[in-house]
């Protein structure tokens, strides 16, 4: 039986009345030809209650953006709110609306003048999100950062950007997300709900950090100390991967990502050099001293990680991370990362069956 696989819903997009005002009033101020034959097209979408036609009038205004020309067209406040409202509306849909990767391809249509501009109103308008304390918008914001990586140029430069705040905000979620699951034992349904909205945010906050490998290492390598802004959001950030890892009311699915996650961030702050396995196999034989290698604000964000009491299943997930990590290095492993190899075999058979049956079980 070939299950035929649902297509993504579109749906136009709901703005209040009172933003609505606000955006078309933008959108109505005086401006070149160019930039007012663009905010005619945008105000015909954000009045439209079709989203199929609201994805014609986006997908023409790209390629109106395509089209300015630096010496026919200026970015006065007209442009400047061509721009805002473009990126409101990226940072308002739901990532599964066809609509949202129309607006992040006409973000990205505009010329190269034009590009500042464009990651700058996008990065106020996630900005804007990412500063909120309500808890309520954490999937949304966690798909909305996902979009920004998922083949969108723009979206990228807004998040290397951003990346403190981008941080912060999945430190803030996780928190919140260890929080509520202490609060869910016995409610099935609104735990699993849990954990993918958790599991969502680990894949997410990877890849923020896989994909600003180069920002990170520059600025952790650059510093003078560890209590940068930028430290304190990695220590954070590995200090909640941490709780989850050693939270055994975590599903395993989430727990084995996390332990991945830990591994790359170590990789990513550290670099590609033999001090990774080190740390690494420090981590996985619960060593303090094998980890002593690791600077003093990595050690203290993943204390937990080191302590003798730990999940036994600790070390299978930091194993899948571990494995992962040598895959990633694409090139001939060193001597500290074949140790860290032999000594992966080791930790498993180390562990009793029933740990490994049970994780396998769950998975």
């Amino acid at each position: 039986m070939v299950v035929k696989k649902k297509a993504p819903k579109v749906e136009a997009v709901a703005v209040d009345d009172v933003k609505l005002k606000s955006l078309t009033d933008s959108l109505s101020v005086e401006g070149d030809s160019r930039s007012t034959e663009l905010a005619r097209v945008l105000k015909d979408s954000l009045s439209s209650s079709d989203p199929v036609e609201q994805i014609q009038l986006i997908s023409k205004a790209g390629v109106l953006l395509e089209q300015l020309r630096e010496d026919e067209c200026t970015m006065g406040p007209l442009l400047q709110a061509c721009m805002s409202t473009l990126a409101f509306l990226f940072t308002t849909l739901p990532a599964k609306n066809p609509l949202k990767r129309a607006v992040a391809s006409a973000l990205g249509s505009g010329p190269d003048w034009l590009q500042e501009q464009t990651v700058g109103c996008l990065s106020e308008s996630l900005s804007s999100c990412l500063s909120s304390t309500s808890t309520d918008h954490c999937s949304h914001l966690t798909d909305s950062i996902t979009s920004c990586l998922d083949g969108f140029k723009i979206g990228e430069k807004c998040v290397h950007h951003l990346l403190i705040e981008v941080l912060q905000f999945f430190q803030r979620t996780f928190d919140y997300y260890v929080e509520q699951n202490r609060g869910l034992s016995g409610r099935h349904v609104a735990q699993a709900q849990l954990m993918q909205s958790c599991l969502a945010a680990v894949k997410a906050s990877m890849l923020v950090v896989q994909r600003s490998q180069e920002p990170i290492t520059t600025a952790v390598l650059s510093a003078s100390d560890d209590q940068s802004d930028l430290h304190q959001a990695l220590s954070g950030l590995l200090s909640c991967y941490t709780c989850i890892l050693t939270d055994e009311e975590f599903v395993q699915t989430v727990q084995s990502t996390a332990g991945m996650a830990v591994v790359l961030l170590i990789r990513s702050t550290i670099g590609n050099g033999d001090d990774v396995p080190v740390i690494v196999a420090g981590l996985l034989q619960c060593s303090v001293d094998a980890g002593s290698i690791a600077p003093q604000w990595l050690r203290q964000s993943c204390a937990g990680l080191y302590e003798s009491g730990r999940p036994a299943a600790v070390a299978l997930y930091l194993s899948h991370g571990a494995l992962a990590m040598l895959s990633w290095r694409g090139k001939t492993l060193g001597p500290q990362a074949e140790k860290l190899l032999l000594l992966i075999p080791e930790v498993l058979l180390s562990l009793d069956t029933r740990t490994c049956r049970t994780t396998d079980f769950n998975s």
